[in-house]
């Protein structure tokens, strides 16, 4: 019996090593894994249309650079990796968004204003279009 038990251990430790596994001592207690969380930033219902083209970028805006006015004919969705920007849509309030904001734009939205905030550091969003084949994600306006 005893040759058996063995014989099993020294299979499944062979089997562990070959898919990289190392088995620790029976009495240490090693830190497992860190858990997975989940933290949801938006939720949004598409508008009517066949919204079937998704493109992400990330974006970067240097020390105090700003985008030229325009307007989104997809939806969007930004998030802010990194830094703080200031928007302005469809002329309402200005706002600032800082690392791990996150916003929504509809199809149409004018982006009077998309500038960093800072004049010292770079700001970095992950930008997701989802739009209708052959819509342009932007499109300049005039100032």
């Amino acid at each position: 019996m005893a040759n058996i038990r063995a014989a099993i251990i020294g299979v499944s430790l062979s089997v562990a090593a070959s898919l990289g596994v190392v088995p620790y001592a029976s009495g240490q207690q090693q830190p497992g894994p860190a858990p997975v969380t989940r933290t949801d930033l938006l939720k949004r219902s598409l508008p009517a249309g066949n919204f079937r083209d998704v493109q992400a970028a990330v974006v970067e805006l240097g020390p105090g650079a700003r985008a030229p006015r325009h307007r989104h004919d997809v939806a969007v969705v930004a998030y802010v990796l990194e830094g703080t920007v200031e928007n302005q849509f469809d002329g309402g309030t200005p706002q600032v968004h800082k690392a791990g904001d996150s916003w929504w734009e509809a199809p149409g939205t004018v982006h009077d204003v998309a500038r960093n905030a800072s004049s010292t550091a770079r700001a970095r969003l992950l930008i997701v279009y989802i739009g209708e084949e052959g819509k342009a994600t932007s499109v300049p306006l005039k100032q």
